[in-house]
Order: structure tokens, then sequence, then C-alpha cells
């Protein structure tokens, strides 16, 4: 437990808890003190010195970013010195930044050299000559930098190194030609061959317009956009984000502000967008056609020759909804919305172990971790802001990774373990942990598995740490059985990472939103609510292809691309519903998706939370939306559905869910 200590500031007496800087204590109980190269999620610099407090019996004043609070410490925010230098400061950056561009800069209101300068009615400075390029470097298709802005606050450096750890900026220069660039042996180079990975982590926390997403100029001002927050539906982990329109277009993608301190988007979750192609207009008659093509297969080899899959990107109301026209009105359980059975066994037996009411770790407690034990590979690819967390708490905060394969590209980690085996293998080394941690030989357990002893010791006694976490890749699931799973679940109940009320595991599924699908009802085995069904004899993703090739299943309909392995030329009735991706099968059916920009509903993360995806951008001229689409599908089925709203469906599943 925190102790909680006593301060003064400016005569008032407050409450702060030991190890809080003093800018902290102060925002916490409402004292304003100002800041230029402070960022909320960044470790303090200690740069600019706009933040400078007086101490009583120190000599001179500090910075209140990077200096702690302590017991009867009595600070003065504000005198006519500190207000002086801080103006003088203000004064000089602005010498070196163009003010005159205030008018049509895209950040007025917003920047934050502006708020300052207005709050202390700084004079505006002569500006001074400076030998740096004035044309904005617009070459990235994702990130323009405008170095005449740029104002040498060392944000953008300090997240690069510290977030993604790309180490592409690099300060060069001297005096008022100091700049910030793209820098790799020794050199100024492209954003590409410095590194980045356009996670776009620079841009958002820019107090300026230095750096800026590209096309930005074409949206209105900062507090113009309208906000809507929404659900990143490209990796499981499901980060919440905010999506910013002006004039109904998408002008950017960001992370709320009160998020976790490494709450970041990757380059697919922050402009993504860029990607995403425009719905189509649905037919009524094309509708009509592809239902009467499903009845035929239905009619000629019965309903247990359908199968319908999904590839992730549906809500949960839109899940509900499908799984229930496969069950209720097409009359099949050949059903797989998004979930690997291998997570979704991993999931039901950590709910099991920990109570529905699970709290687990997200990447702000890996970024803090003492220990990270990674099960598979490929994480970087998977889920690249985990993968950012990790390396994070491996490259800043020492802590020791523990990896069941090979070291991770670019992971500059020093304190790594890694047990060099190939995708599949990762269950001998769970299988040793476990019986090393039941007291069997070591040296034994080694012979055994083929696991260097001295690191099996070293694991051993990592594993105890109170801030041990592990994250399971999805290649993990892709090749686990039940049996793997189940001895997956005794090791973390064995080592403390999971338990009644809490879990310390991360198991990410190769699907977005797999826990919406879970409980919406779209997997064989558990109906809304993960009210347990028999779902032995159905046919999910994993055995989809053998079954089609077996000519155990005539017609699929698949939301997204079908899984890679079905030869879907097999197949007599084909019905791809939200694809972008194929063209339109000889043997079926396309509807066009709808962007997630556009879509209404809601969506789960990794462990369960559930936030609502707000619709940015409404589709024009009447454009279907697939919770619609699934429902006009379903009534040329046979159904009689009334519902008028997204809410009237959550409403029926909130009821089931409850029963």
């Amino acid at each position: 437990m925190s102790k909680t200590i006593s301060l003064q500031i400016d005569g008032k007496k407050i409450f702060a808890e030991h190890g809080v800087t003093i800018l902290e204590a102060a925002r916490q109980n409402g004292i304003n003190i100002p800041t230029l190269c402070f960022h909320p999620r960044l470790e303090p610099l200690g740069h600019c010195r706009i933040c400078i407090v007086e101490v009583q019996g120190l000599e001179r004043p500090v910075t209140a970013c990077d200096n702690p609070v302590t017991d009867g410490m009595v600070v003065t925010t504000s005198t006519p010195e500190m207000e002086a230098m801080r103006s003088a400061t203000l004064e000089l950056a602005l010498g070196t930044h163009p003010y005159k561009d205030c008018l049509t800069c895209v950040r007025t209101g917003t920047c934050e050299l502006q708020d300052n300068a207005y709050s202390y009615q700084v004079s505006l400075p002569d500006q001074l000559d400076r030998d740096i390029p004035a044309e904005k470097d617009s070459s990235s298709s994702y990130i323009v930098r405008d170095e005449e802005k740029c104002i040498l606050c060392g944000r953008c450096i300090q997240i690069c190194r510290t977030g993604p750890g790309c180490f592409v900026y690099e300060m060069i220069g001297k005096g008022v030609n100091t700049r910030v660039v793209p820098y790799r042996d020794g050199r100024e180079v492209s954003m590409e061959e410095a590194g980045c990975i356009f996670c776009g982590q620079c841009v958002d926390v820019c107090p300026v317009a230095a750096l800026t997403e590209n096309g930005r100029e074409e949206g209105g001002r900062e507090w113009e956009l309208d906000t809507y927050p929404g659900f990143c539906i490209d990796c499981s982990l499901g980060c919440f984000l905010e999506r910013k329109v002006y004039d109904d277009k998408l002008i950017k993608v960001t992370v709320p502000v009160e998020g976790d301190k490494a709450g970041w988007l990757c380059r697919k979750g922050k402009f993504g967008y860029f990607e995403h192609e425009a719905i189509q207009q649905v037919s009524e008659d094309n509708i009509e056609k592809a239902a009467e093509a499903i009845k035929k297969v239905k009619d000629k080899y019965g309903s247990e020759k359908i199968a319908i899959t999904a590839a992730g990107q549906l809500s949960i109301e839109e899940n509900f909804l499908l799984q229930k026209m496969a069950r209720e009105i097409i009359g099949t359980v050949n059903l797989d919305l998004g979930a690997e059975e291998a997570w979704i066994r991993a999931y039901t037996g950590m709910l099991e172990q920990t109570g529905l009411e699970l709290e687990g770790p997200n990447p702000a407690a890996l970024a803090a971790a003492g220990c990270v034990i990674v099960l598979g590979a490929g994480l970087s690819e998977s889920h690249p802001v985990a993968d950012m967390a990790i390396k994070r708490a491996g490259r800043f905060g020492d802590a020791a990774i523990i990896r069941s394969g090979k070291k991770e590209e670019n992971d500059t980690s020093w304190n790594e373990i890694n047990f060099n085996l190939a995708p599949g293998e990762e269950t001998v080394l769970i299988e040793s942990l476990l019986r090393v941690m039941r007291g069997e030989d070591i040296e034994q357990v080694a012979g055994d598995s083929g696991l260097e002893q001295d690191k099996l010791v070293k694991t051993k006694e990592l594993i105890k740490m109170p801030d041990c976490y592990m994250v399971v890749c999805p290649d993990y699931f892709a090749a686990a059985d039940s049996e793997k799973i189940t001895e997956l679940l005794e090791f973390a109940q064995e080592v403390n990472l999971s338990g009644k009320g809490y879990s310390k595991m991360m198991l990410l599924s190769a699907f977005s939103n797999a826990a919406g699908s879970l409980v919406a009802g779209g997997t064989p085995y558990y109906g809304p609510g993960l009210n347990t069904l028999n779902g032995s004899k159905a046919v999910n993703r994993e055995g989809l292809a053998k079954a089609v090739e077996q000519g155990e299943i005539k017609a699929l309909l698949s939301f997204g691309a079908p899984p890679e392995a079905v030869n879907t030329d097999q197949l007599e009735c084909l019905v791809l519903l939200g694809n972008n991706e194929n063209a339109v099968p000889q043997n079926g059916f396309k509807f066009a998706a709808q962007p997630i920009e556009s879509k209404e509903g809601l969506f789960a993360d990794y462990i369960g939370r559930i936030r609502l995806n707000q619709a940015a951008l409404v589709p024009e001229g009447g454009i279907n939306e697939d919770w619609r689409l699934i429902i006009d599908l379903a009534n040329k089925l046979g159904a009689k559905w009334q519902y008028q709203t997204l809410e009237n469906v959550r409403e029926e599943l909130e009821e089931l869910i409850a029963e």
C-alpha cells in the first residue's frame, strides 16, 4: 500500500502518494503548473523548464515534472522571478517557431506553445534566421514532418525509444539550427530507412504541428473535429480509440487522453482507415438470390450441409444475429464466427479459475512488469501494441523476458531467456516447468525435455515474482489440443498466474472480438451468454476444409474471407458477406464490407471488456449496414424478424444472458 504524505503548494495543504511528482500532486489537487515538454504518457523530460517551482529550503527553482514530493514539502508555483523565467523561455521558443502561420495552422486553439504564450502574454520576438528545410516532408504515406514548427521538446524522440523501441529520431546540429530528424548510421535518412513502423505515437505526443497525419490539412482545426469513441478490430487485443471527423470525413485516429499510459495504437489502428474501401450498395434482388441458393442446398442435402463462418470484424450484436440465423432459421450448428477452439478452451477454463468478473493485464501492466513469459512467436506481427509493451519492459524496466521461441527482431532486452522452441513445441516448456514447480529434479527434467538446465533454474525463480505475467500468442492456440490447454491452465494456477478474481495471463486469439463472438453464441460449443451446448458433432473452422473436401459441407456463408485451407470451388454455394478481398465467386454471391468507421455496435477486448464502437461516418445512399444485411438475409430465408434498431438486438441478447 502506498504511503500518503502531506505538503503545501501555494499555501494550500494537500495530500499525495509518496513518490509522485510535484506536478502530479498539484494537478491532482486542482493546482495548475504550466508545462511544454511534459506529456502524461511519457516519463518526465525536464527539458523546457516551464514547470519550475520554488521549494522551501532549496536555493534554486526545480522542475515540477521530475521532482518527487516529500513529507512536509512547501512549494510555491508562481513568483515574479519565475514568471519572468517562463516568459523568457517561451519567447526563445517563439523566436524559432513560425508563429505567423498560427492563423492557418491546424493546431491553432490546441497548440501547447500557443496556449502558454497566450497565458503569459509573451511579446512576439523577431524570427531568428535558421538553416533548416522550409518545405514540409510529405514523403511518408502516413506522417508529415514540418521542421520549422519543431520546438525541440524531445517528446517524439522519447516515445519512439520507449514505446516501439525504434530509435527513429535524433537531434542534430547546434544552436538555433538544431533539428530533430530521422537518423540512422550517422546520417539523415527517410522515415522508412530509419526503421519507422508508423505507429503514429510521435504524432500523438507532438505539442505543436511539427508532426501531423498525412492528409490532416484536409480537415478543420482540432477543436472543430467531432470525436467518436471506437474500437480497433485489427487484432484481438481490442484497443480503445477515438476517431476524429470533420465535414463527414475521417481525419485522424488517436487514443483517448484518459487511457492507459501504454495504451497506444499500431500502424493498422492509427492509419488503417486509409486502406479501407467504401461499402457498396446491396440490392434486395441479390439478397433474395443468395437466400434461394442456400434454400436449394438445404432442401437437397439438409441443413447440416451448411456452415457459417466469420473472421472477427462483426460486432457482438451482429454475431448474435448471425448465430440466431444459423441455429433457428437455417437449422445448422456448423458455426464459427471467429474464435479458435483451443483459445475458447483456454479462455473459458481461465474464467472457471478466476470467476466471470475478470481483470487481466493490460499493455501498461506488461510495460511495468518484472517478468513476462511469452508463449509462442510472431507477436510483433499479430499484436504489435502488446509486443511494444513487452519490449519496453525489457529495455527500460530491466524486466526478464522469457520466450518459448527465439529472440524477436529488433528486441534490445538485455535480460532475456530464449528456449528456442519451434512453433507447436511450446508445450515442452510448460510441461517441464510444471514438473520443476512440483519438485522434480531439474537435471532430470532438462535431460528429458532437451531444455537447458540453467535456463530452467533461472525461469523457476523468475516466475515467482509478484509482477510476472504470461502472454500466449495466437500461433500457440493454432497448434494446441485440449491436453495442452489443460496443462497451460494447470501451470497458470500452479505459479499464481490466475486465481479467484484475477488473471495475469493475456490469451490472444487470431481473431478480433473473439470474446465478443463467444458471449454472443458464435461457436458450436456455447450459446449466447456462455450457455454450454453439445457441439461435438459440429463442423468448426478447423475442420471445415476437410468437411468441404469430403462433401460434408455443400454451402458456406462466410463473413469475411473464408478459411484459407478451404477449396471453395468444391462448394455448390458460397455467399461472401462483408468481403472486399475476393472476386465474386462463380458458385455464389458477394456483398462488400462495411468499414468499422461506419459501424455501430459492441465489441470486446481480449479479456472480455466491452466497449461501444460509435459510427463516425454515415453510409451514403441508403447502403445496408452489416446488421441489417444479416436481418434481410434471414427474412428472405423465412424469418420474421422485426428488429428496428440495434438496441432491440442488445435487449434480446441481454435477456438471454440474464437467464
